[in-house]
């Protein structure tokens, strides 16, 4: 039973205002197909500001083509293509891994500047008749793990195996059984960390063995350094949300010492401590995000409290957070002022008791009443039993996103005339109250294949020929000694971690500045193409699918394809991918502006453009069309808002729900209980 305790936090600060400069145009990301000689890895690398985002691939051995997608591809007649079965539940056969990385090696290997790799590489383990086993499970990493080092492997320089930094973390499907994995030091983190060596730095080696996480540096400081010796720079952190997943029954949560959830939580806290004495900027990955709507809870909720109030308090430090596993495309913003979800903040914004201080000062790490997540009935969403999803078995978890956007901030339409106050219930003008998180869709087709390629600003990092400045430093910095001194101290004192100091600038998931994310580019693989032109045939009485040969025996070069770039999307309209920005298209998935006037109260007023404005709408070729009759106004207005937000339901399934089925998700806000019935939660 994890230990009562409660740990009262200090008053946020607030960061200082500064002007977001214009996002810089980088150079274009250009596809080619090329061989590409080994080159040995140097401290002086060209920067091209863009890196792969990889998740989920889940190789199954056992997979069989022409196979029953209802016996997991592997036995029975059936529809299972020759590179997989999309929008099935069958795991992903190894000649879709070969074309996905030879389409990576011959398009991505030389314009990216590293990897992101948030786990589950081995199947599931759904077919009764064929269990998985320890063995098969680490020669399914091992093997992937293979493929890693086959596009980015570095052959010339032994003591640089790589090209570029790789920073892989572990999938609740990566262990045995799965989903559960005992604290460390064990067998389970020992084998990781010998398959793993080539991705982990050495210094990072006793911190791994105990926990399966660490971090690494991925662009080196303004001192040419990796590593704790490095002056700048930004790093990845690895985290292990095995220790914070709800559903490992084998740890408890965050809140006793004697938990490995905890000892993570502090370690990330004393380095994150470190990244802020150095100068340095980081990004957060893991498999299990921290979701947690009405109907999922993905993670403990002491662990989760604090993983949302250590990114507030580091938020001058963290760059963002990336994860994978629920292999739907969407993004979560978590309010930190609350430090709990929206579904169980009926009264928010209502003024304190009196003597009462407000809860944005005082925090408490202890698990609330379970009764009161009946207050929104939870209909829990789990990818690992149907990762496939109908519409309307998914429609509850969607909309239950669009009802905490909509807890949380105002539509754009909402009767708000005072600016001042919408910004400051958004934690000011930069939305520092809310931390935002990227949930990348899968390898794994269950809808259809998907790789990101996430773009980060580095105007002022590099050159004109793009290679990364290397500065001689005039300012006093850290000595060895002196960053020993200060990690000793800060081991010896595991207190609330501090905020930004008062003169601060907002950290860069909130302005535009080095390392900030300003777009992602989303591809994806259609595999109903590619399996059945030229490597099969439909038998159209049976709609099975049988394996046929071309005119020279062949099958067809993959390749993926671009389902939406952020930077020129017609339809989100991201001009970065900033909180604020995220703030700005929550509101468009909740509410359109019903009129330009109520526009100006957005929170992002000064760069505005209308474009969410029901009477100025953009039809599906970005073209502009006025209104013709003011009678069909709240026609116009429901097609803005079901705009939107049908597109965020299309990309969240890859583009493998389009027409009446995508109609069925109604663009009308989800409501919990009438707020009479729910009762106040107070922390």
């Amino acid at each position: 039973m994890v230990k009562s305790a409660s740990i009262v936090a200090a008053a946020l600060l607030a960061a200082t205002a500064v002007s977001a400069a214009a996002v810089p145009a980088q150079t274009p990301l250009q596809l080619n197909r090329v061989e590409h000689p080994k080159q040995p890895q140097t401290q002086e690398r060209k920067l091209h500001g863009r890196f792969l985002h990889i998740t989920d691939i889940h190789p199954d051995s056992h997979y069989k083509p022409g196979t029953d997608p209802s016996y997991q591809c592997h036995r029975g007649t059936g529809t299972a293509g020759r590179y997989g079965a999309e929008k099935s539940s069958c795991d992903t056969p190894w000649t879709l891994v070969d074309e996905t990385f030879r389409w990576i090696e011959e398009n991505l290997k030389d314009q990216i500047d590293f990897v992101v790799w948030t786990g589950d590489s081995a199947r599931h383990d759904k077919d009764v008749k064929i269990p998985r086993t320890e063995a098969e499970i680490y020669n399914s990493n091992e093997k992937t793990v293979g493929k890693m080092l086959e596009v980015f492997g570095n052959s010339m320089d032994e003591e640089r195996p790589l090209t570029l930094p790789i920073v892989p973390t572990v999938g609740n499907n990566d262990i045995y059984p799965h989903n559960i994995m005992q604290p460390g030091p064990s067998q389970l983190t020992k084998e990781y960390l010998e398959l793993w060596k080539p991705f982990i730095p050495e210094d990072q080696y006793h911190v791994f063995y105990k926990g399966a996480y660490f971090w690494q540096q991925v662009v080196p400081g303004e001192n040419g350094k990796l590593g704790p010796a490095s002056e700048g720079g930004l790093v990845v952190f690895s985290l292990n949300t095995m220790y914070f997943f709800n559903s490992n029954t084998a740890v408890d949560g965050c809140n006793a010492p004697s938990e490995p959830g905890y000892e993570q939580m502090e370690w990330l806290n004393v380095q994150l401590a470190l990244m802020r004495e150095q100068g340095m900027k980081a990004i957060l990955i893991g498999h299990v995000p921290p979701v947690w709507t009405d109907t999922k809870m993905s993670w403990d909720e002491s662990c989760w409290k604090k993983y949302v109030l250590w990114s507030r308090q580091y938020r001058d430090v963290i760059v963002g957070h990336l994860y994978g596993h629920m292999n739907l495309d969407h993004f979560t913003l978590l309010d930190s002022e609350q430090l709990k979800p929206p579904h169980l903040n009926p009264k928010k914004g209502k003024k304190s008791k009196k003597g009462h201080k407000s809860d944005s000062n005082h925090f408490s790490f202890l698990p609330s009443d379970r009764s009161l997540l009946d207050t929104c009935k939870p209909q829990e969403f789990n990818p690992e039993e149907d990762p496939y999803l109908t519409v309307s078995s998914a429609e509850s978890y969607l909309n239950s996103l669009r009802e905490a956007f909509a807890q949380m901030v105002s539509p754009l339409g909402a009767n708000d005339s005072n600016l001042v106050s919408n910004e400051k219930s958004l934690g000011g003008k930069w939305a520092e109250r809310y931390v935002l998180t990227h949930v990348s869709p899968s390898v794994v087709p269950n809808y259809f294949p998907t790789l990101r390629v996430m773009e980060y600003n580095i105007t002022g990092l590099v050159d004109t020929q793009g290679m990364l400045k290397l500065e001689s430093l005039s300012q006093e910095k850290l000595s060895e000694e002196e960053k020993i001194q200060v990690l000793k101290k800060k081991k010896n004192k595991i207190s609330m971690p501090e905020g930004p100091s008062k003169t601060a600038p907002p950290g860069p998931a909130y302005s535009m500045q080095p390392y900030t994310f300003i777009g992602y580019t989303q591809y994806f693989l259609n595999l109903t193409k590619y399996n059945t032109l030229g490597t099969s045939q439909f038998d159209g009485m049976n709609n099975k699918r049988t394996e046929a040969t071309t005119g020279k025996g062949r099958s067809p070069k993959l390749q993926y394809e671009v389902e939406y770039d952020t930077r020129t999307d017609k339809v989100y309209k991201l001009k970065d991918l900033t909180v604020r920005s995220y703030i700005r298209l929550a509101q468009a998935i909740v509410d359109a502006s019903p009129n330009k006037k109520s526009a100006s109260t957005s929170p992002n007023n000064e760069d505005s453009d209308g474009d969410w404005d029901a009477e100025k709408l953009v039809d599906n070729d970005g073209g502009v069309t006025e209104p013709r009759k003011k009678k069909k106004k709240n026609h116009r207005e429901k097609k803005a808002r079901d705009k939107v937000w049908h597109a965020f339901v299309k990309r969240a399934f890859v583009s493998t729900v389009d027409g009446k089925e995508l109609k069925q998700f109604e663009a009308k806000r989800a409501e919990c209980a009438p707020e009479e019935e729910r009762e106040e939660y107070e922390l």
